[in-house]
């Protein structure tokens, strides 16, 4: 099978953390024995290149065959849909909607810009998801976005169980020059990002450290992606506290890792979770939250490995889904 994948996700060196889960999501599917091309539009570097790549796909998807294309994020789905028309070809399309902002129903994330209106339009996300032949949500939250007449699977992105495995914490604090007996709350998302809610979360630290003297918050911040297995694994407790989310990596990497999770109700944290010791998802109060780290002080999140894998989230069974489902659209094309 001949599977050409376009992204606007995709880490770099300046953005290591966008579309880290990508990466392993490819590498997946070709352990799985599909023949991936990979496409990459950068709006990084001008927000133009969703039009520029459009030539690029058209030359690409007359060059050869290719059995169905997976494209993720709505304008790739745009020049995508586009270049398809220009090439005169009916491959079948697929979308991957991973776009957080569909649970935003107030706007919090929106900005004055326009291209920030744009993101946040539901009637544009629906107007694209209609230009594919099927959908792929990464979360139940994310179904607004599917018109009507447009078939859908729920397949939240899978994490890396090789990498991401229980560590001795004591090794791993070693390792990182953090102190063998602090308290240590891991805050997943980076500072500066509003919809992770950096202030709930130092708000959240603060009462902790009132209780618990000594211990330290730790932010992801610039750590590579490689050595976030370290920074998990030396944690207490991960803690999470967006308002909007899609299917958060954190969490299920966290679990891979058997380090407690303490979360908002965001995206698809409390179905990921459930039943795992020492994870909670709380009402976005210091409180509560702040109660609930130090409920994790000291433990393992026991059993989060087995869960991951009950809700076929390793990288394996990912690409095994995905797989029925491209041989399902093949089949009916």
């Amino acid at each position: 099978m001949h599977v050409l994948v376009v992204t606007s996700m995709y880490p770099s060196a300046s953005s290591p953390w966008l579309g880290a889960f990508l990466p392993d999501q490819v590498h997946g599917l070709q352990a799985a024995g599909v023949d991936v091309d990979l496409l990459v539009i950068d709006p990084r570097k001008t927000r133009l290149d969703y039009a520029l790549k459009v030539a690029p796909l058209v030359r690409k998807l007359r060059s050869r065959h290719y059995d169905l294309v997976h494209t993720h994020h709505t304008y790739s789905l745009l020049a995508v849909g586009l270049a398809r028309r220009l090439a005169r070809l009916s491959v079948p399309i697929v979308l991957t909607n991973h776009e957080a902002e569909i649970t935003d129903t107030e706007h919090q994330t929106r900005t004055w810009h326009p291209t920030s209106y744009l993101r946040h339009s539901l009637a544009l996300k629906r107007f694209a998801a209609g230009r594919a032949d099927f959908i792929i949500l990464v979360s139940s939250r994310l179904a607004a976005v599917v018109p009507p007449g447009v078939g859908y699977e729920i397949i939240p992105c899978g994490v890396d169980l090789g990498k991401f495995k229980p560590l001795d914490r004591r090794a791993c604090r070693e390792r990182l020059g953090i102190p063998s007996d602090a308290k240590v709350v891991f805050f997943s998302g980076r500072a500066g990002a509003g919809y992770k809610r950096f202030s709930l979360a130092q708000a959240t630290f603060d009462l902790v450290r009132r209780r618990a003297p000594g211990a330290l918050l730790v932010t992801a911040g610039d750590i590579r992606y490689d050595d976030m297995p370290l920074y998990f694994n030396a944690a207490d407790a991960v803690l999470q506290t967006s308002f909007c989310e899609a299917s958060p990596a954190v969490v299920k990497e966290a679990l891979a890792c058997e380090v407690p999770v303490v979360s908002t109700d965001a995206g698809d944290t409390k179905e990921v979770v459930d039943g795992v010791p020492y994870c909670f998802v709380c009402r976005p109060d210091s409180s509560e939250l702040a109660d609930r780290v130090l409920d994790c002080i000291g433990q393992r999140a026991v059993g989060g490995r087995e869960r991951l894998l009950a809700q076929r989230l390793g990288l394996d069974q990912v690409a095994a889904r995905m797989i029925d489902v491209y041989r399902k659209l093949c089949e009916d094309a």
